[in-house]
């Protein structure tokens, strides 16, 4: 067969027919006016974010921008993306179809380029994570320096707080992902299990409050408790295993910070109930630490 003819540049009522598709046919590629991948991401932000005032600060853009670009894209389509009525862009059906397939393209020309670049493509960016205190802390520091080593480019931007904080963070697509323990997640949420941690007891080094061997949820509801907050992810769950036991902790303390509720347990204060992971090893020498995994499991 005659060789194909080079791509060139489309004129408005051109279709091009370049190189060869799987079953050896010529690959019929239609013009598609202006910067039509521009005129996605500004869609996918608007969408994501639910207003074209909030994608625009995000893309870095201005607003008159964003709102051509979504015109452009329904002239292109010839259908409404947006419900305006509500003071809120409310994806359309025709918009949900085109957003699955915009981030499915998108996908698709991140592995193109990594694929072609291999390792010249340098990674770059920021992430945006909602998480615990306690993990900020305790956790995340060793797996941040180690990334950042690999990938100088991408920078981090993480928040602290409660559950609530962080699911409305996830919700809002106000951050990219959370991280938090918890038993269940609800719906609609997307998750997956990173790492298992152990609940122990800490109580002040040779403590007055009979704590001794295998503990039993009496001795420890018995004793002066010093709580999280309960808009904590850690203070529900504690607290109902010990109403599954018609049980009440003695709560004389509560404090939002690990190393605070740790300071003051070895102050003598009372007893208190933390992830492991949060204990470092001067802690295991100034305090007595307690299994709670017959009760908690892992």
């Amino acid at each position: 067969p005659p060789a194909q003819k080079p791509c060139r540049e489309m004129t408005k009522s051109e279709t091009v027919f370049c190189g060869k598709g799987k079953r050896g046919g010529n690959v019929m590629i239609e013009q598609i006016g202006g910067d039509f991948l521009q005129w996605l991401r500004g869609f996918y932000y608007v969408a994501k974010r639910g207003s074209v005032t909030q994608a625009a600060m995000e893309m870095g853009r201005n607003q008159p921008t964003i709102s051509h670009q979504i015109k452009c894209l329904e002239n292109e389509f010839g259908v409404a993306l947006f419900e305006r009525s509500s003071g809120k862009m409310e994806v359309t059906p025709e918009g949900r179809a085109l957003l699955e397939k915009a981030i499915s393209l998108f996908e698709t020309v991140k592995e193109m380029k990594s694929e072609i670049q291999g390792d010249k493509l340098e990674q770059k960016g920021k992430v945006i994570m909602a998480t615990t205190h306690a993990i900020i802390h305790f956790f995340l520091p060793r797996f941040v320096v180690e990334f950042r080593k690999t990938h100088p480019l991408v920078d981090f931007d993480v928040e602290g707080g409660g559950l609530e904080m962080i699911l409305e963070r996830v919700e809002s697509a106000e951050a990219d992902f959370g991280i938090a323990n918890l038993p269940e997640v609800p719906e609609p949420f997307l998750y997956h299990n990173l790492f298992e941690t152990a609940l122990k007891l800490i109580a002040p080094k040779k403590n007055s409050f009979s704590l001794r061997g295998r503990l039993t949820l009496d001795q420890i509801s018995k004793a002066p408790f010093i709580a999280f907050p309960r808009s904590s992810t850690l203070t529900p769950f504690v607290e109902n295993r010990f109403l599954e036991e018609n049980l009440n902790l003695n709560v004389v303390l509560v404090l939002n910070n690990y190393e605070s509720v740790k300071k003051y347990v070895a102050l003598g204060i009372g007893i208190a109930i933390l992830d492991d992971y949060a204990l470092t090893g001067e802690d295991r020498k100034s305090l007595d630490i307690f299994s709670l995994d017959h009760f908690f499991g892992k």
